[in-house]
Formats: structure tokens, C-alpha cells, sequence
């Protein structure tokens, strides 16, 4: 086989080759458009397509418009109005910069360019065909610019064979429609398809235009964060747990008004919630980032959707620390009830005559001495007898939660009047949550206390469970456990928490190192001792099913009022739902008093 010699490529090809890194579908047709709009000044952007974008594509602005002069330019590749130096080039403030856009639609496309400035009477169009680029003419047009991309990857088969049916497409443009939107609320977005409007959002409050990304029921279950310094600030709004879904879909990442994709902002995001859902499901959040330009890198990849931190540490303990807070300033505890329609509420003296003269009919009726007066001293009850707590640490005085104690449901629920109705716990999910907080509290402070055996557990282990436990020394020497290999096929425990004294030290143990043997553990990374942490809690807490006295009652409950995240368990699970007295009322059909 013969050499080929080296030679350039011709110009045609290198946008076509470029198109393929750049043009990935209708959709991305769709992002460069609504880019190169935002970055001249718009007020509002039309978006019109037909067919799911394959047969056509409009972008519609009333920007300031491109000189007729410069028209040819628009379609020449590496040509742009946003970059003059190198320095320029590592402090990006706009949505585009690479010049490739418009070269690679026209390569694989049949487009057209409309535009008008203010100083020119009428507007003028040019065409790229392919490759194969007119002179601009004279049209009629408004002041802005109409970009036209008809029949994509007409010239490329290959690409247009890998192209999925309109309502697919389709879906891929709305999505980055409405990305694209969220960012900019001053500027009005409308987005036709097949002539009919499928969204129209005007100019409004960055919130509100925030929710329009977010099914309707989640705008009352979400929770704004706004920080502000010299350099950084970070807004947006985040869900409440109970929003949290199987996929990301509801995420959105911002920075400098670029939407982004970065997977320390996702594990930041993903730290800030743990324990408050449960694993695999993927909070509601948006965030948008602000910097200096000069502290990013968004030239990583043609598409402008990844991008480099100069400190990533700083951003993701700064996403980590606002979002922890907010959650944590926050009552997590969803409602019993939670499609509802609550009527208007009934005036107070209304429902309290209501409640005196129902009060009054129903002592009538009865015998008297068998219905106790509101007012009647109660006999004086005797002690309860002292009972150990579930709480393992000192537990402070109960805090009152109503008139009423709590009761407990079938030895696995509580139940207590709260001020606006009345709240059901799961006992064995706020034991938990209270272990945990415990647990890492203690550690804050140095390894856990521990007791030593007087006649070490043994246990049977595999070879890689031995090897396993040679590796977590580090981790059970803070968990303030002592345990060594004992022969080839066993394993010895010498010393365990204090702390934990319902655990079973050899079934702990036992378990962790199945779980690290099954790699479902990664033994290497700091999150393990949350895993870890999890396990303990789940353990050494009340179980359902276990019958609580009184006083283990009212110690639970005053706990909960002393630890952070009491809403779900470190499973995510909640703790606690809330009836309120409205929600009572429909039930029983009430709410027309």
C-alpha cells in the first residue's frame, strides 16, 4: 500500500468534523442558537421547530442584529465577536467564545441568517448550504436576528440515521430550552413546536422562573438558599427529602449563568442530604454558582458543559456547608396527608363557640360523674417505675408536646398532639437518628469509649474477611473496637464501645465484613464511616415491635427536639408525619363549620 502524502484538509470537511463534536442532535442546534442571543443583549428569544428539529430549526431575537458586513464571517469557523486576546481566553464571561457554532451548523444543514441593526433600514440574509456560503441580500426583516436550520445532517447520513423520532428530539430541545432559561428570568423564552406553543415563560423573578423547571406540587415543598460574599455567591432552591426521586432528573447546575455538569457539585449535593433519604434517590435541587471567571476553565470540551475549578475543595465544602444548614434550619417532617385540598380556615371564635357548645351538649347527655369536667382536679396518679431509656446519653427534662401523652400504636408508632394536630413517630427510626447524632458527636471528640472483654468473642472468618479487618484497623480503633485475626479461619473480638451495649459485638462485626467482602463497602474512601455509623445506630436502636414504658417515652420524644436531621432516620427514611387539624377536619368531613 502505497503512502498517502500529508496535506491539508479542505474547509469544508474540518467543519464537518468539527459539527460531530459540537452538533450532537437538534438539541445542541437548539443550545448554540439560544447562546449566541443571550451573549447580544436580548430582551426575548423565540424558539420554532418542526418535525422534533430534524426538518427545521428557528432561533428568533431581538438583539442589537449583525452588520451586513459581517454576515460571512458568522458562518466562517473560528470567527467571534467575544474573544480579542489569550488573556480573554482564561477569564470566559460569556456563553460562547469558540467561534465553531455556526460553522458547524451551516456544514451539516441547510441555513440562513436573517438580521437588522437599528442603523439599517432593512435587514439582509445569507445562506450556507453545506458548506456552500452566499453573498448577503437585502431582505425584510425586524431589528434582531433570525437564525434558519433546515433538513440537519442532510449531508451526513450517518449522523441523521442515528437521530431518535420527533417526540424524542423534541424532548431533548425542551429539556435544554428550559436549562437554558432558568438562568436568565429577565429575558422572555417562548419554545413552538409544530406550530403550537408548548412554553411560554415571561420575563419574571429569577423563583419563579426557577419553578417552572418543577412539577407544580413542589413549589411549597422547597427551600430557597441565597449567600452572598465578595467573590462567590451561591442561590437557587433546593426540595425538601420527600422530593427526592430515582434519577436527577430535577438537578440543575449552574455556573455563571452557563449550565454545567460537575460531579463535585453532584457529590456535594449528595453528602448534604445524607441520612435524610434514602440511597439511590436523587434530591430536587437548583443551583446556580457565581465566580470570577479567572477561578474556572470552561474550555475543557467543545459542547462548554464541562468545566475545571482552579479550587474545587473550596466549592464543594461551600455547596456541602449552605445546603447542610438550610436543611438542617428547617422542619423536614412531611405531612401525613400529602394530595389535599384544605379549606379556608374556619375564624377562631367561630371554632371555639363551635367547640364550647359541643363541650356543653355532650356533658348534658351523660350521666354525671361519667364525663370529667375541664376544670376537675385529677386524682393524684402514682410514679411510674423507673425504667432504663432508649436514649443512651443523660436525658434532659421532657419537653411538653400537648395536653395529651403520647400513646403508643401497636408497639411501633408514637402518637402526640402537637400545637396544630397531632404527629405520628416511627420508634425505631428516631432511636436511630438519635444513635447516630450520638455516635458522631462522640467521635468529634476522639475514639469511641470502650470496654474491654473479660473472655474475647470469636467468630468464624474467610481469608479476605481476615484480610479486610487487617485493613479497617485504622477505622475500628475510632469506632473503639479491638479485634484481631485468630488462626486462618477465625476472628477474635477483645474490646467494643461502651456505648453500644444492645449490639451484639460478633454479629456486628460479622456483617461488616461480609458487606467489605462483597464490595459493598468501600473500605477506602471516608464515607465508609457513615456506612458504618448507619449500621450501629440501626443495630443498637429500639426495634418495632419492642413495648416502651412511660418514661422511655417521654425520653424519646425529648431527645427529638435535641438533634439535628430528627426528620428522617441516616436511612433517609422519615421519623415523624404531621396531621394537622385541617387535614383532621376534611377527613371527618368538617370543614364546612
Amino acid at each position: 500500500m502505497s503512502r498517502s502524502p500529508i496535506q491539508p484538509l479542505p474547509p469544508a470537511l474540518i467543519n464537518r468534523i468539527a459539527a460531530g463534536e459540537v452538533i450532537e442532535r437538534p438539541a445542541s442546534v437548539v443550545k448554540e442558537l439560544i447562546e449566541n442571543s443571550l451573549d447580544a443583549d436580548v430582551t426575548r428569544i423565540v424558539v420554532e421547530v418542526e418535525d422534533g428539529g430534524c426538518s427545521l430549526i428557528r432561533v428568533i431575537d431581538d438583539a442589537a442584529g449583525i452588520p451586513p458586513s459581517e454576515l460571512p464571517l458568522a458562518f466562517a469557523p473560528h470567527a467571534t465577536s467575544k474573544l480579542r486576546s489569550d488573556e480573554e481566553l482564561f477569564r470566559i464571561a460569556t456563553m460562547g467564545f469558540r467561534g465553531e457554532a455556526l460553522a458547524s451548523v451551516g456544514a451539516v444543514s441547510q441555513a440562513r441568517i436573517l438580521s437588522r441593526t437599528s442603523d439599517d433600514s432593512v435587514a439582509y440574509e445569507i445562506h450556507n448550504r453545506g458548506g456552500q456560503i452566499d453573498q448577503p441580500q437585502a431582505a425584510a426583516g425586524n431589528r434582531g436576528t433570525v437564525v434558519e436550520v433546515r433538513n440537519l445532517f442532510f449531508n451526513t447520513p450517518a449522523r441523521r440515521k442515528f437521530l431518535k423520532g420527533s417526540a424524542t428530539e423534541f424532548g431533548h430541545i425542551s429539556d435544554t430550552f428550559v436549562r437554558l432559561a432558568l438562568s436568565f428570568p429577565d429575558v422572555s423564552f417562548t419554545l413552538i413546536h409544530g406550530g403550537r406553543t408548548i412554553l411560554d415563560l415571561p420575563a419574571t423573578s429569577p423563583q419563579r422562573r426557577w419553578l417552572a423547571a418543577w412539577p407544580a406540587e413542589f413549589a411549597d415543598l422547597c427551600l430557597p438558599l441565597d449567600l452572598r460574599d465578595a467573590e462567590i455567591s451561591l442561590i437557587g432552591l433546593i426540595g425538601k427529602p420527600e422530593l427526592a426521586r430515582p434519577t436527577p432528573k430535577h438537578q440543575y447546575f449552574f455556573l455563571n449563568r452557563r449550565c454545567i455538569r460537575d460531579r463535585f457539585i453532584q457529590h456535594a449535593l449528595r453528602e448534604a442530604y445524607r441520612g435524610l433519604i434514602e440511597p439511590g434517590r436523587h434530591p430536587a435541587a437548583i443551583l446556580l454558582l457565581s465566580m470570577p471567571p479567572q477561578d474556572v476553565d470552561v474550555n475543557v470540551h467543545p459542547t462548554k458543559s464541562e468545566i475545571r475549578f482552579r479550587d474545587s475543595g473550596r466549592i464543594h465544602g461551600l455547596i456541602l456547608s449552605v445546603i447542610r444548614e438550610k436543611l438542617l434550619g428547617s422542619d423536614l417532617s412531611p405531612v401525613a396527608l400529602a394530595a389535599r385540598q384544605i379549606a379556608p380556615p374556619v375564624d377562631d371564635p367561630v371554632r371555639q363557640d363551635m367547640r364550647k357548645k359541643l363541650a356543653e351538649f355532650f356533658q348534658s347527655a351523660l350521666p354525671q360523674g361519667s364525663f370529667p369536667q375541664p376544670d376537675s382536679p385529677r386524682p393524684p396518679q402514682p410514679a411510674p417505675a423507673p425504667a432504663a431509656s432508649p436514649s443512651p446519653s443523660p436525658v434532659p427534662a421532657p419537653i411538653p408536646t400537648g395536653s395529651v401523652p403520647a400513646i403508643q400504636l401497636h408497639n411501633c408508632y408514637l402518637v402526640v398532639e402537637s400545637e396544630d394536630g397531632l404527629l405520628i413517630i416511627d420508634q425505631h427510626a428516631l432511636h436511630e437518628r438519635i444513635m447516630y447524632e450520638d455516635l458522631l458527636a462522640r467521635l468529634s471528640h476522639g475514639p469511641l469509649e470502650s470496654q474491654r472483654l473479660l473472655i474475647p468473642l470469636t467468630f468464624a472468618a474467610s481469608a479476605r474477611q481476615l484480610e479486610l479487618l487487617d485493613q479497617i484497623q485504622p477505622l475500628l480503633r475510632r469506632l473503639g473496637i479491638e479485634a484481631s485475626p485468630l488462626g486462618p479461619t477465625g476472628a477474635a473480638i477483645h474490646a467494643f464501645p461502651s456505648f453500644l451495649h444492645r449490639l451484639d459485638p460478633a454479629d456486628f462485626l460479622r456483617e461488616l465484613l461480609e458487606r467489605g467482602e462483597q464490595e459493598s463497602l468501600d473500605l477506602h474512601h471516608e464515607e465508609v464511616l457513615h456506612e458504618v455509623l448507619d449500621m450501629m445506630a440501626c443495630k443498637a436502636a429500639v426495634k418495632a415491635g419492642d413495648p416502651l414504658s412511660p418514661a422511655e417515652i417521654e425520653a424519646l420524644l425529648a431527645r427529638r427536639h435535641l438533634i439535628d436531621r430528627s426528620s428522617n432516620c441516616p436511612h433517609g427514611r422519615p421519623t415523624t408525619l404531621r396531621m394537622t387539624l385541617h387535614d383532621l377536619e376534611k377527613q371527618f368531613k368538617r370543614t364546612g363549620f
